[in-house]
């Protein structure tokens, strides 16, 4: 079967509403209400929906056939990382204390899981170590200075 236009663009969709709606659950109140934890599981449920779209497209005929399992569970860290970076990041002024460590923490998810989806097999080598390590301090200082400077 030959994927469409329209095939990867409903997945891009899903995976990316996915992420909206996580982010919205972080920016207001992720940790404390009942109702954006329902969010939170609407928007991985929507991500997840939208990688395994995505996983079926690319199995086409000749395609290096990847394990579902591990599409899902690096579809949950991603979209649970990006929700993070992304909510922490529009509702930083909101709630500095809370952002201060779930920006970093989605940074450190996200990069994690896209490496591990990008390079199964491979260790990160020299330079993906040092930019995964130098970014995760600049985005952890950024943020401690912009929680002092805010809070």
């Amino acid at each position: 079967m030959t994927s469409t236009f329209q095939q990867h663009h409903g997945a891009m969709l899903l995976k990316y509403s996915g992420i909206s709606f996580i982010s919205g659950a972080v920016n207001h109140g992720f940790f404390s209400g009942e109702r954006s934890l329902w969010t939170a599981g609407v928007g991985m449920l929507l991500f997840v929906m939208g990688a395994v779209m995505a996983h079926r497209l690319e199995d086409g005929p000749g395609a290096e056939q990847s394990n579902l399992g591990k599409t899902l569970l690096l579809g949950a860290l991603l979209s649970v990382g990006l929700g993070f970076f992304t909510g922490g990041l529009q509702h930083f002024p909101d709630s500095p204390a809370r952002s201060a460590w779930v920006v970093p923490l989605g940074f450190v998810m996200s990069f994690a899981a896209f490496w591990w989806s990008q390079r199964p097999n491979a260790s990160p080598g020299r330079t993906l170590t040092a930019y995964g390590a130098a970014m995760t301090v600049a985005v952890t200082l950024a943020c401690l200075f912009a929680w002092k400077w805010i809070g």
